[in-house]
């Protein structure tokens, strides 16, 4: 290991001074916003650096030197402050070693390249790593935009489906104690709790002994459905009232009788007149021709 240049060890004190006070003159660096303290333990870095690797012969202390230097200041560091780093130490660095043999002054130009190109690979990786960092960050944001925005979506969906099945499921007053109940569309287990809610409901504000359910506006009258409606008629039957189920079509009939599901529990009648017909009888009323006609 040869023995450090005295050049260096007799420029150190004033190199370190002269890189220090340059650093912080320099408008709008950030070397000037770090103050004078830290600008003077840069430089002192910096040259020691340089006195270590010309005695080791190797790069080792330059290169962590300036990667120290990178990460200190860490998103804040500007192209135009390293450059201004490396070019004022190349100047003063030289200028000090101009007694010295052309071998050396060649090895510390060489060192002082490896120190920008150290510095601008670092200071490049840094950048793109912000970079990444930064998109995932918006990245991130617009998913989560893109979530709000589907809550809110599916939330509105949700309101609109629940005004559709309480607007398809309507309940209608024809007369004193009688309620006619319309189905038109699919009955699902939601619609069939929805249906039961509401009409235990208006049987309790009207006071009715009858519930007719038309059904011929359902286009699929499965067994599942049949068991719907028959713990619904139950649910009716324990306020005391009485279900009737019209609009039960032949084919309909078949299917269910087809399938094992036994309706002998409900009162089914083919048509809504024959509901009506029927609930006045058990109302005991009937409906009375009118004069002159």
């Amino acid at each position: 290991m040869q023995a450090q240049s005295e050049w260096i060890e007799r420029e150190r004190t004033g190199l370190v001074a002269a890189l220090a006070e340059r650093l912080g003159r320099r408008s709008g660096s950030v070397f000037r916003s770090a103050g004078a303290a830290a600008c003077e333990a840069i430089a002192a870095r910096m040259v020691a650096a340089l006195g270590a690797d010309v005695t080791s012969g190797k790069d080792t202390a330059g290169r962590e030197a300036m990667l120290a230097l990178v990460q200190q200041f860490a998103g804040k560091l500007g192209y135009a402050d390293l450059r201004h780093l490396t070019t004022t130490l190349r100047q003063l660095v030289l200028a000090a070693a101009a007694d010295a043999e052309p071998a050396e002054r060649q090895r510390v130009d060489d060192w002082l390249f490896q120190l920008v190109l150290v510095g601008s690979m670092r200071f490049v990786a840094q950048r793109e790593e912000a970079f990444q960092e930064q998109a995932a960050q918006l990245e991130v944001r617009q998913l989560e935009s893109q979530l709000e925005e589907l809550k809110a979506a599916f939330a509105e969906k949700t309101r609109l489906l629940d005004v559709i099945r309480q607007a398809s499921t309507p309940i209608a007053p024809v007369h004193e104690g009688i309620l006619v109940v319309p189905l038109v569309g699919l009955f699902d287990a939601q619609r069939a709790q929805l249906l039961t809610d509401r009409l235990l409901h208006a049987i309790g504000e009207a006071r009715a002994s009858v519930v007719i359910v038309d059904i011929s506006g359902v286009p699929l009258f499965d067994s599942d459905a049949a068991e719907l409606i028959v713990r619904t008629s139950q649910a009716v039957r324990l306020l005391g009232a009485q279900m009737l189920l019209v609009g039960l079509s032949p084919g309909m009939a078949g299917t269910i009788v087809g399938l094992g599901f036994d309706l002998s529990s409900l009162k089914t009648l083919s048509s809504l007149q024959d509901g009506l017909a029927h609930a006045l009888t058990l109302r005991k009323l009937r409906i009375a021709p009118v004069a002159g006609r």
